[in-house]
């Protein structure tokens, strides 16, 4: 293997991604009154960037929606899944509700200058969101209910269902990441306020992020994203974190919906963790039936990407130096790998996701894990159905944990099973559980 990796060095295509998202073209300042922790932030679209059609009208949709918390604190879980009374648009929020995923939306005014706008008042964090050209809501989806909309005045609807055939868009001026041919993002990103997710201010405390190509088990050319710290010196041994996205996502999820980049270079600066290698491999090209393939995975991540990474970048080759980590389906491949693969790394932090008793990957009999080097971490949202509600519960999973007698941290924080809960908990993870 590793004779064949020198040899496919020189077919490595590596295409460089700007290390942090684009800031939205929006007008960005905080409002009257910090103590609500508000921006007041305005969105434009240009109709002359819309090509391919007329444009009579727009409006916004993102994930603009917030609830009221019942949680006590983050090292207990009180008020976990106590349900969401009500979804609050931006206008109606108050100091202390939390962002939830579910799509917001609203009309853009026509201004003087013929171009379409939208004001928000929104505290700080990073928004998903699209335009929709000439919109017409129609009726909900009964099918697809993370596609249907709230509006302002509370009615529900959707975009392109049925005879609605409503036309989204990124925002052409803050298009995302799209540095792979399996990489595809949906949404821009709005970054409003003073948030880890924020690109750092001083640009040569910025690190870089690439992707590259490498074999893997069935000979496929595969792409994964590598984060390298700002000041990387190769004759450095580095520690090493491999980040997995969720079903249905892909290698640039974490850098672009997550803005892990950013968040390592914001904690690498305030000396909360130390400076690492990130990658982000493909996990949705091993999908078989409801979930991955755990075992070709691990197989692959031991056999194909580890001895790919180590043959480019200078990784500590200590399993103390070395984490798996992951939201969802990575959540349940990182205890799959805690289970079956247990001496690669000596950090597992499994988010929104887990491995129980009842799925084959529980190995209960595999004498490693119960190795007093391990650190297992595990987390979830208030509202996150991965928590009690699925066959991978965390709920569950830390029950038979407890019964195995294996320690481990957690951590829970508000929102769902989306992106306003994992870069939070990857944040609080690097920041204050890894290499500790």
């Amino acid at each position: 293997m590793k004779k064949f990796l020198a040899r496919f060095m020189a077919a490595v295509i590596a295409l460089t991604a700007i290390c942090s998202l684009p800031v939205a073209t929006a007008e960005e300042e905080p409002a009257d009154a910090p103590e609500t922790k508000l921006y007041t932030v305005t969105v434009t679209l240009d109709p002359k960037d819309v090509s391919g059609m007329e444009v009579t009208g727009a409006g916004i949709k993102g994930e603009f929606l917030f609830y009221e918390s019942n949680m006590t604190g983050h090292t207990d879980e009180t008020g976990m899944l106590d349900g969401v009374e009500k979804y609050y648009p931006p206008s109606e929020y108050k100091p202390g509700m939390a962002p939830i995923g579910g799509l917001y939306y609203e009309d853009m005014t026509l201004n003087e200058d013929g171009i379409y706008e939208i004001t928000l008042e929104l505290p700080a964090g990073v928004y998903p969101y699209q335009f929709v050209i000439n919109p017409e809501l129609g009726p909900e989806n009964p099918r697809m209910t993370w596609a249907n909309v709230t509006t302002k005045t509370g009615e529900k609807g959707s975009f392109g269902f049925g005879e609605n055939k409503n036309v989204s868009i990124q925002d052409p001026k803050n298009l995302p990441i799209k540095a792979t041919l399996t990489g595809n993002q949906s949404n821009s990103e709005l970054i409003v306020g003073d948030t880890k997710r924020a690109p750092i201010e001083d640009p040569e405390k910025r690190g870089t992020v690439t992707y590259m190509t490498y074999i893997d088990l069935d000979g496929e050319l595969r792409s994964l994203g590598v984060y390298l710290p700002a000041g990387y010196d190769k004759t450095q041994a580095y520690p090493l974190i491999v980040l997995s996205h969720g079903r249905f996502g892909n290698e640039v999820d974490w850098f672009s919906q997550g803005q892990a980049n950013n968040i390592m270079d914001n904690l690498i600066a305030e000396g909360k963790t130390r400076p690492a290698i990130v990658i982000t491999p493909n996990g949705d090209v091993f999908q078989d039936g409801e979930y991955w393939n755990f075992e070709k995975y691990g197989e692959n991540i031991e056999k194909c990407v580890l001895p790919f990474i180590e043959s480019i970048f200078n990784i500590s080759e200590e399993s103390k130096d070395r984490c798996f980590c992951g939201l969802s389906m990575g959540g349940m491949t990182t205890m799959h790998m805690f289970y079956n693969c247990t001496e690669l790394f000596d950090y597992y932090g499994a988010f929104s996701g887990a491995i129980t008793p009842s799925m084959s990957s529980y190995n209960p009999d595999n004498p490693l894990i119960h190795n007093e080097n391990l650190k297992l971490f595990l987390g979830a949202g208030e509202e996150d159905y991965a928590y009690d509600d699925r066959e991978f519960a965390v709920k569950d999973a830390m029950e038979a944990l407890d019964s195995l007698k294996i320690s481990y941290t957690t951590y829970f924080l508000t929102g769902a099973h989306d992106w306003f809960n994992w870069p939070e908990i990857f944040e609080y993870y690097v920041g204050n559980v890894l290499w500790k």
